[in-house]
């Protein structure tokens, strides 16, 4: 399913996927922000240990002094960024299987649009053949009917004729009820795949809502100044082997 999504949605009155999306690379975008949530926490834990009063005790006074001048928020931005990281990567968690399910829903409505399209053609065509037959076997039933003026000159018809004729309009009359029948029928079936495609769509813009609201909350929970972290691990490298 996943980046190999149907494009013939026209057969369902639509210009376009109604439930668009990779939800494997949503997956895999989650979990590599799950993954760098972990590393952060792992910091984080590395961090506190650096900044306890023995470890510091050990470097040279002025180092310890700038880390602890530069750099004191330092457990609480690892803390924001870390739960940031791991509430975008629930938000897009939750998401991607709800795109899969919605995406499921659409393909079905589309295999089933598909059907009852080619049965509604199908079905319009044998009605029409129908209502040309019924025109014809009215036209020939009609011969044979009695002379409205009631003249008694007029020679009878021939008795074979005439229940031929009339058998033939009731046979068109039949097939032309069973074609109307069929039309409704694969009408029926493409409208309920449209509203199945329709439900799809509402069910995967309902849960990109969701996701939107929750990596809002997750940029919020964050850091604003994210430049901090570049700053950090400078200041690693100018003053680790001070």
């Amino acid at each position: 399913m996943a980046g190999h999504r149907p494009t013939d949605w026209h057969v369902l009155d639509l210009d376009k996927d109604p439930v668009p999306g990779d939800p494997q690379q949503v997956r895999q975008l989650a979990k590599k922000l799950h993954d760098f949530a972990d590393d952060v926490s792992d910091a984080l834990r590395l961090v506190k240990g650096m900044a306890g009063e023995g470890a510091l005790a050990e470097w040279a006074g002025k180092s310890a002094d700038v880390f602890k001048e530069d750099f004191a928020d330092v457990p609480k931005n690892l803390r924001k960024l870390k739960t940031s990281y791991e509430l975008c990567g629930d938000a897009l968690a939750d998401y991607w299987p709800k795109l899969e399910r919605a995406q499921a829903l659409a393909d079905r409505a589309l295999v089933r649009g598909r059907e009852a399209q080619s049965d509604l053609s199908s079905a319009k065509s044998r009605l029409s053949t129908a209502d040309s037959w019924v025109g014809r076997a009215s036209k020939e039933a009609d011969k044979y009917k009695d002379d409205p003026t009631g003249s008694k000159s007029t020679e009878k018809p021939d008795e074979a004729k005439v229940r031929a004729a009339t058998r033939d309009v009731q046979q068109a009359e039949a097939a032309q009820g069973r074609a109307k029948s069929d039309v409704a029928d694969a009408q029926g079936a493409l409208d309920a795949a449209k509203k199945m495609a329709e439900d799809a769509r509402k069910m995967r813009e309902e849960a990109a809502r969701t996701a939107k609201t929750k990596i809002d909350e997750a940029s919020d929970a964050g850091i604003q100044n994210r430049s901090w972290w570049e700053d950090i691990g400078d200041w690693f490298v100018d003053n680790w082997d001070t």
